[in-house]
């Protein structure tokens, strides 16, 4: 359905559940549905089943305090622009190190045409980061690094500069990725996509808005282009029943 029918049968059942309906009665619906919101919107009782069985029950607060994991924190990594420290820096690093520097000339900050093919890509990446954190990434199995990979794999190899915004890039999420363990090491990335990242962070001994002042302390300093503190969402409650339901069946497959 589209969202404005949606809404209005959300609001008919609405009427419906307060006696608000032509009849003037009060009505008890069952709802199926995979929409968490829906759930949140129309019912205050909340039924959720993987695998055929019943796994919990109760309010949408109920279930995500329950079944919560702490607090969801996302955050969106600023990508690096030409005026940045840390880019020039790694820009520099590139120059300094670079084996096929055509027409480059250093001293007067021009790049040239400075390529990298796959293994000097992944030497380069490895040297300014000083692990295997972001040179592990430049395969063609990573998504973050699959591009570079395939342009420094093919022709004359990948541009200095394009390397250089990746290398900054991924520098500026370990660095939020080395915050987040240090101030609380219980902490567990559960999702990356781009440049955003969502870490979970225990509620336990962790009042959420001193997480709030802990990350906006250090916004500046992490580049981060926004973040967001909640608590976990009854679409991550419903998907952990289903995800454990599943890992049972393949169990039970494999057996």
């Amino acid at each position: 359905m589209d969202p404005v029918s949606r809404r209005d049968l959300w609001a008919v059942i609405s009427r419906m559940v307060v006696g608000e309906s032509t009849s003037g009665k009060k009505t008890s619906v069952i709802l199926t549905t995979h929409s968490m919101e829906e759930c949140e919107a129309l019912c205050p009782i909340i039924g959720i089943m993987a695998g055929g069985k019943m796994k919990c029950i109760g309010s949408a607060q109920h279930l995500k305090a329950r079944f919560g994991k702490g607090y969801q924190v996302e955050v969106k990594v600023d990508e690096p622009t030409e005026d940045d420290d840390d880019l020039k820096q790694v820009v520099g690093a590139l120059l300094a190190t670079a084996p096929r520097a055509l027409a480059a000339d250093p001293e007067n900050g021009t790049r040239g045409d400075v390529f990298f093919n796959a293994e000097e890509a992944q030497t380069a990446a490895r040297n300014i980061s000083g692990d295997g954190f972001i040179s592990n990434k430049i395969t063609e199995d990573d998504p973050a690094g699959y591009v570079i990979y395939k342009n420094a794999s093919a022709g004359v190899g990948v541009e200095l500069d394009e390397l250089a915004s990746f290398i900054a890039t991924e520098l500026r999420m370990k660095l939020v990725q080395e915050f987040i363990s240090a101030q609380y090491p219980d902490s567990i990335l559960r999702d990356t996509q781009d440049t955003r990242m969502r870490f979970e962070v225990s509620s336990e001994g962790n009042k959420i808005s001193a997480l709030f002042a802990s990350i906006e302390d250090n916004k500046k300093g992490l580049h981060l282009q926004d973040y967001g503190i909640s608590q976990t969402t009854l679409e991550q409650v419903f998907n952990m029943h289903a995800a454990e339901a599943e890992a049972k069946k393949q169990g039970a497959d494999d057996g």
